[in-house]
C-alpha cells in the first residue's frame, strides 16, 4: 500500500511542480504575485478539449496549437494588465488584486462557454502497468516522463544559456539587465510565455487523467504557490522540490484520513514551514552559496 501511495503522490508532486515552476518563473523575474496563473492552467486545458475534442484536430496539432495560443495569451496578460501597472508604480497589493480578479473573469468566460460539468477528453479505461508491486496507468507515466523532460529542458536553459544567465540577473537585480543593454519587455514576454506554457502542458496532463471543469485551476494555483514557499522564494529548483514534496506528503496524509481534506493538508504543510522554516528548504543553502560568492 505504502510504495503505491509514494508513486501516486511522485505523479500528482510532478503535476504541482510544472505548475510551481511556471509560477516561480514569472515570480521570481517580475515580482509579480500571478495569481490569474490558475485561470491560465484551466485556459490551457480548454483549449487543448476545444481542438481535440470538439474540432477533431489531431492531437500533437492540438497541443501545439493551444501551447502557442497560451503564449500569446500569457504575454496578453502582461501587455494589458500588469505592465501599465508597474508604469504607474504600483503597490505588490494592487498586482493581487488585479490578477485576482483577472482569474474571475477568466473562469467566468470559461463556465459561459463550456458549462460548469465536468469534461473528461480521453474517456474510456486506460491501459494500466505494474512495477514491484506499483500499479500507474499510461497517463501516470506520460505525466512522469513529461517532468522529467521538460524539467530537464527548462533547467539547462536555466544553467546553459544566455536566456537562462539574463533570467537569474533579472531575479537578483531587475534594474542590472538594462545596464546590460537587455529589454526587460522582450524578457518579460518569454517569461510569461514560457511560464504559462508550462502550467498548460500540467493542465492538459491532468485533464487526460481526471478531466477538468472551470475551477480546476484555484487548487492548480495553490498548490503551486504553497509548492514554492516550501522549496523556497527566488530558488527555481525549489518549485520542483517543493511540487514533489507536497504531492507525497498530501498523498499519506488522505492515506490517514480523507480526500476532502487535500487542501486544508495542503495549507497545513504551508503554515509549518512559515513557522520552522520560512525560507524553504533550499533558503538557507542559496544563501550560503551567495555568501561565499
Amino acid at each position: 500500500m505504502l510504495p503505491q501511495l509514494l508513486a501516486n503522490g511522485l505523479v500528482t508532486g510532478c503535476s504541482y511542480a510544472l505548475v510551481a515552476l511556471g509560477f516561480a518563473l514569472i515570480y521570481n523575474t517580475t515580482r509579480i504575485f500571478h495569481f490569474a496563473h490558475g485561470a491560465v492552467y484551466t485556459l490551457g486545458a480548454y483549449l487543448f478539449f476545444t481542438f481535440w475534442s470538439l474540432w477533431h484536430i489531431p492531437f500533437i496539432l492540438s497541443l501545439f496549437l493551444a501551447f502557442i495560443a497560451i503564449a500569446f495569451i500569457g504575454i496578453l496578460i502582461d501587455e494589458t494588465v500588469y505592465l501599465p501597472l508597474v508604469r504607474r508604480g504600483s503597490s505588490p497589493l494592487v498586482y493581487i488584486v488585479s490578477s485576482l480578479g483577472l482569474y474571475i473573469i477568466i473562469i467566468n468566460i470559461i463556465a459561459m462557454l463550456y458549462g460548469n460539468e465536468t469534461k473528461i477528453p480521453l474517456s474510456g479505461l486506460q491501459p494500466t502497468y505494474t512495477f514491484g508491486g506499483i500499479i500507474l496507468a499510461r497517463i501516470q507515466l506520460l505525466i512522469f516522463l513529461c517532468f522529467i523532460v521538460i524539467s530537464a529542458v527548462v533547467f539547462l536553459v536555466l544553467r546553459k544559456t544566455r536566456l537562462g544567465i539574463t533570467l537569474r540577473a533579472m531575479r537578483d537585480d531587475s534594474e542590472l539587465i538594462s545596464v546590460m543593454g537587455i529589454d526587460p519587455i522582450f524578457i518579460r514576454r518569454i517569461v510569461f510565455s514560457l511560464g504559462s506554457v508550462l502550467a498548460a502542458m500540467a493542465a492538459v496532463l491532468n485533464s487526460l487523467d481526471v478531466g477538468m471543469d472551470p475551477h480546476v485551476g484555484m487548487s492548480a494555483i495553490l498548490s503551486g504557490v504553497v509548492a514554492v514557499i516550501i522549496g523556497g522564494v527566488g530558488i527555481f529548483e525549489g518549485a520542483i522540490l517543493g511540487g514533489i514534496l507536497l504531492g507525497i506528503l498530501q498523498s499519506l496524509a488522505i492515506w490517514q484520513i480523507s480526500a476532502r481534506w487535500q487542501d486544508p493538508i495542503t495549507f497545513l504543510i504551508l503554515i509549518l514551514f512559515l513557522l520552522f522554516r520560512p525560507q524553504g528548504i533550499l533558503g538557507k543553502r542559496r544563501r550560503m552559496e551567495e555568501a561565499s560568492a
